[in-house]
């Protein structure tokens, strides 16, 4: 060992090319077990606003629709309307036994299952309006979710034949009927393709946090995120406030804006 000191100091030139090739072997064996984990690094963090949401199912229903039944029998004289035909207030429908019906508000026909001459039994429901532009989302929550919606809320809506699209809803009423939780969510600017019927993902804004530090919850292992800060890795310890979908706000730890994160893969089950 002491020969080789000897020679280094008397071949400076070449000390100096052994030390560069042994930083860079160095370097591509640390790049090459990074690899092998997997490692890949964030974006750099920013800060930016975080909603937190409650997600159910939801149905599209018609605000107003119409059944005609009645409580003798009866039998169909004339026929002035189809299923599928669109109707306006006061327009008339049919003829039972010379009592003339007409619409009570502008709809569609969706149910029409007589023809002339056939006869009716009482409850029996001779025809069907449907109002297909009126219409209000209503969503099933389990109590939990329930618990934290409020009138006034926005939500966010999204259908699987149009994930491209999304619409916005606001909360205006919750109730309870047969131990199940309702949500009623007003909708503008639905296209007229969506009819009552359809059902849509819905997202519920319970809580937003602004000028929120934001990380890739990818990046968070137990508790702790791996920060990129020179040449080398820092463990920081974090607490986590709200998180949606992919990203989670970091209400404490030593984080900053422009930190970049190491994203591990995980192994194992």
């Amino acid at each position: 060992m002491k020969s080789l000191m000897e020679w280094l100091r008397g071949h400076k030139p070449a000390a100096a090319l052994l030390a560069v090739m042994l930083l860079a072997v160095l370097a591509a064996v640390g790049w090459h077990a990074s690899d092998q984990q997997g490692e890949t690094l964030s974006e750099p963090i920013v800060k930016g606003a975080i909603v937190e949401s409650v997600y159910g199912i939801g149905t599209v229903t018609a605000t107003k629709s119409f059944q005609l039944k009645l409580g003798v029998t009866s039998t169909i004289r004339r026929l002035f309307v189809k299923e599928g035909d669109q109707v306006k207030r006061d327009q008339k429908l049919l003829d039972l036994d010379g009592v003339l019906f007409n619409a009570p508000f502008d709809a569609t026909v969706t149910l029409l299952p007589f023809k002339v001459g056939e006869t009716v039994f009482p409850q029996a429901v001779i025809l069907s309006l449907v109002d297909l532009q009126d219409r209000y989302m209503l969503v099933t929550l389990e109590q939990q979710a329930a618990l934290r919606v409020r009138g006034g809320q926005k939500a966010k809506l999204s259908f699987d034949s149009l994930r491209e699209e999304s619409y916005d809803g606001l909360v205006e009423a919750i109730y309870s009927n047969d131990n199940n939780f309702f949500v009623r969510i007003g909708i503008a600017g639905l296209p007229p393709q969506i009819l009552p019927g359809m059902t849509a993902d819905v997202a519920i804004g319970i809580s937003e946090h602004r000028d929120a530090l934001i990380v890739p919850v990818a990046a968070i292992d137990a508790g702790k995120v791996y920060v990129k800060r020179g040449l080398g890795t820092e463990t920081v310890t974090v607490t986590t406030g709200i998180v949606d979908g992919a990203m989670a706000e970091i209400v404490s730890g030593e984080l900053r804006e422009g930190d970049r994160l190491a994203i591990r893969k995980k192994v194992g089950p």
